[in-house]
Formats: structure tokens, C-alpha cells, sequence
């Protein structure tokens, strides 16, 4: 299948004083340093402006909703005028044309072609692999230890994305491809704070980073298409998602030759799938924790319902229904620590956001992490309270007031996949441990491509009866 593109326009150049309001900025600079600096703050002094303000971090200017309804406008009223654009192009360095990087045709055929694969009957059939290596896992744990759980939680999630995106148990191939995303983590992270002229430079020439970085994108890439190769001349059919993948057809597709996907396309969903699935549950996962190690009366509810419900059995997808106040947990710890923190759109020709006309080639962030913490959705917004998502709160609240999978067209893909990990890990490891946050050490906030704890997160291990 041809990879069709999609043309962006240009930044547009446009007079300050005809935009919405927004922080004070330096002259040829903006905002940027600052931005690089000091990102969570800079955005909440931002939208303290109003609900649709400006920030100007050179060579872009972006615009900032904070309000439910202009982030329905941008997602879903005007989704086809926007779309990722520019915004990931150091992404592409690492996940290629997958469903998070890709517009237009493209976008929408794969995600047509994908989403079958990712219905309930099918993600249910991961459950026991996800029990199985937390079980694993945790054998490893010993009683009083001091570990990092952001470290145990990204180890955990990679063995399980790792046998159901490719059906591998292998630990030193886990181990590997693990170390080649975590640098490629690495590198995004900080090829995408650099003017683009730079950042285009230095990825062409042979410096350390990015001889690194190539040298484990290359590992990726042979694992990868090694993978897919064997699939094909051997013709069999598994259960990991690569191979349901290969057997997706496009019965609207003009010729057989497009009604397949191409190994790169493959190669490019594969590899977003995987980031995607290893690092946002690793994250949830990991600030969970810390919020139930630091409330002790959550924590003790939270223990009473798995035990009440599940005994001394591992859990199952039929259980989760019957596991309410862990799912509580779950959601108010994604409101207070959005792995996803922001989302951005770039838009592809011009469209109306609370009555401001913004042009084609604009930069338009809707925070998650802003949004979740308004005092007008959410009382007391900064304290951890599982209890305030009852039937009739979620009934009362604006779709658009809580969205860590994102929404409209582009909501996440693998957000039920994500929900059931996350509550089926929950459930096994707390059968067994407690947890307790080191309160020695202070939990700062490291705003990446995700939303991770900066210097990893402390917890002291305690077994359960």
C-alpha cells in the first residue's frame, strides 16, 4: 500500500494584538526558555488568562484551551480541519507513520483496519498473561525493601507488551528492546525542544546521541521485521497483535495488493502500539501506587474490596465490574497524574475556537493536566478523593472535563486494553503488598512525552498478612 501524504501549511505569521491574551514574552525568544524550564508552570499561568489564551514559544504560537467545551470544539467539531501535523516530527524519528504520528487517508484507513483488533472479547483474551507476569514480578519483591516503582513498573508493563504485541517471553530480547525505547524516549525528548534547523542537523550528523539512538533503532527495526518475515513465510496465525495485524484485510481497497498492510506500515504500528502501551500503563501504574502509599485509609479500602472480592484467586476481566472503588482509584489517580498530560493539534485550515478565528498552521494545546485540576469541575481539585467519582458526579460532568485517552476520532486506541491492564495489576499486587512512599524524598513532576515522577518514585514494600 502507497503511504499517502498529507500537505501541512505553514507557520502562519500573525500580529500579537489580534490574538487572544496570554504572558507577557521576550522579544525574539517568546516564552521558550521558560517553557523548556518550567512547562506545568508556564501553561497554568497561561490558561489563568481565560479559557482560550496564547503562549509564544518560538517559532510557533501556541494557543491554550482550558475549557470542556472549546476541547470538544477542537477534538471533535473541527477534527477534520486538525490533526497532528508537525507536531510529532521528532516522534517520526522513533514510531514512524503509526496511528499517533499519522493524518489524513492514512490515519483513517488504519484506524478503520486497527480497531477491530482491539475489541472486549479480544484484549479479554490478554488477562492471564498480564496476571501471570505480575505474579512473576512480584515473587522478586521482598518484605520492608525500598524500590523504585516507577523502574518496577515500567519493567512489568515491558514483559507484558512485549508478549502480547509479539508473542515473545525472551528476557534478554525484552531487556534489549526495552533499552532501545527507553533511549529513543531519551532522544524525542530532547531533539523536540530544539528549533527545528538544529534538531534536523544533529539528526544527520554522526554525534554520540544520535549515533545511539540510531544504533538502537536499528535493533528495533531488525527485531521487528525479523518478526514479521517469519510470520509471513510461515504462515501461522498467533494471538499477539502482530499476527492479527498481518491478517487484516481492507475490503475496500481497489486491488489486493493494498488491501494488506506494507511490512514498514506494519513495522510503524507495531512500534507505536508498543510505546504507547509500555509507557502510559507504566506511568498510571506508578503514580497509583504513590497516591494509595500516601493515603493510608484509601489504601486500606482499596485492600478490603480485592480481598472481598477476590480472596486469595487471581483476578479476571468478569471481575472488574465488581471492583468499583479500585476503578475509583484508578480514575481519580489518571485526573490528579494524566500519563498524557497534554495533547496538542496543529491545525490544517482555519477553524472558529470560542469565537477566536485561529489560522491554518497553528498549535493548539488542550492540558489534560490543567483541565483535570480546574476548581470549576472539580472541588478541592488538588486532593486525592476516589469517593467524588460517584454515578450521579460522572453523570453531571462535561465529556471533555476528564479525558486522559484523549477523544473524539483520535481517542486512544488501546484505552480498554490499558483500563483492564491496569486494573488487573492493581488487583494482583495488592492481594499481596502495601505500599508506603518514602516521605524522605520529594515528588517532583517531569513533564516528557508522558508524565513521570523526576527521579523515580520511592516506596517502601510491605507484605499483606
Amino acid at each position: 500500500m502507497a503511504t499517502p501524504t498529507v500537505a501541512y501549511p505553514p507557520r502562519p505569521v500573525i500580529d500579537r494584538a489580534s490574538l487572544p491574551p496570554g504572558p507577557p514574552e521576550l522579544p525574539v525568544v517568546g516564552q521558550s526558555f521558560r517553557y523548556i524550564r518550567d512547562t506545568l508552570g508556564l501553561m497554568q499561568e497561561t490558561a489563568g488568562y481565560g479559557d482560550l489564551a496564547t503562549l509564544s514559544v518560538k517559532p510557533a504560537l501556541a494557543y491554550l484551551v482550558s475549557h470542556p467545551e472549546l476541547v470538544q470544539e477542537l477534538f471533535v467539531t473541527n477534527h477534520q480541519s486538525v490533526g497532528r501535523g508537525w507536531l510529532t516530527a521528532t516522534m517520526r524519528y522513533l514510531l514512524g507513520n503509526g496511528l499517533v504520528t499519522s493524518d489524513g487517508p492514512l490515519h483513517l484507513r488504519q484506524r478503520r483496519l486497527m480497531q477491530p483488533q482491539f475489541n472486549h472479547r479480544r484484549i479479554g483474551g490478554y488477562a492471564e498473561i498480564m496476571t501471570d507476569f505480575a505474579r512473576r514480578h512480584e515473587g522478586r519483591w521482598q518484605d520492608g525493601a525500598r524500590v523504585d516503582m516507577a523502574n518496577e513498573m515500567s519493567e512489568l508493563t515491558l514483559h507484558i507488551v512485549v508478549k502480547t504485541l509479539f508473542g515473545l517471553d525472551l528476557p534478554d530480547a525484552v531487556r534489549r528492546i526495552g533499552e532501545a525505547f527507553e533511549l529513543g524516549n531519551e532522544y524525542i525528548t530532547a531533539r523536540s525542544n530544539m528549533p527545528s534547523p538544529l534538531r534536523n542537523a544533529l539528526h544527520r550528523l554522526p554525534v554520540p546521541f544520535t549515533t545511539r539512538f540510531r544504533n538502537g533503532l536499528a535493533y528495533l527495526d531488525e527485531t521487528v521485521y525479523g518478526l514479521i518475515a517469519q510470520r509471513r513465510e510461515s504462515g501461522l496465525e498467533g494471538d499477539d497483535l502482530l499476527s492479527l495485524l498481518l491478517n487484516v484485510r481492507d475490503e475496500e481497497a481497489d486491488n489486493p495488493e493494498d488491501a494488506v498492510m506494507t511490512d514498514e506500515q506494519l513495522r510503524d504500528e507495531v512500534i507505536t502500539l508498543f510505546a504507547a502501551g509500555h509507557e502510559t500503563t507504566a506511568v498510571a501504574m506508578t503514580w497509583t501506587w504513590y497516591l494509595l502509599g500516601t493515603h493510608p485509609d484509601v489504601q486500606a479500602r482499596f485492600h478490603a474490596e480485592i480481598d472481598d472480592v477476590l480472596g486469595q484467586r487471581d483476578p479476571t476481566p468478569d471481575d472488574l465490574a465488581n471492583l468499583p472503588f479500585t476503578q475509583q482509584v484508578l480514575t481519580e489517580s489518571m485526573r490528579l497524574y494524566p500519563p498524557i498530560w497534554s495533547t496538542g493539534r496543529m491545525t490544517f485550515k482555519p477553524i472558529t475556537l470560542g469565537g477566536w478565528e485561529i489560522p491554518a498552521g497553528a498549535v493548539v494545546s488542550a492540558p489534560q493536566m490543567i483541565v483535570h485540576r480546574d476548581p470549576r469541575w472539580f472541588d478541592e481539585p488538588l486532593e486525592f478523593r476516589p469517593d467524588r467519582w460517584t454515578p450521579e458526579f460522572r453523570a453531571g460532568l462535561h465529556r471533555f472535563a476528564y479525558y486522559p485517552f484523549g477523544g473524539g476520532p483520535r481517542l486512544c486506541i488501546g484505552e480498554g486494553f490499558a483500563w483492564m491492564e491496569a486494573m488487573l495489576l492493581l488487583a494482583t499486587l495488592g492481594q499481596r503488598w502495601s505500599m508506603r512512599h518514602d516521605s524522605r524524598r520529594e515528588v517532583r513532576l517531569q513533564p516528557l512525552v508522558s508524565l513521570r515522577p523526576r527521579g523515580g518514585m520511592p516506596i517502601f514494600l510491605e507484605r499483606r498478612g
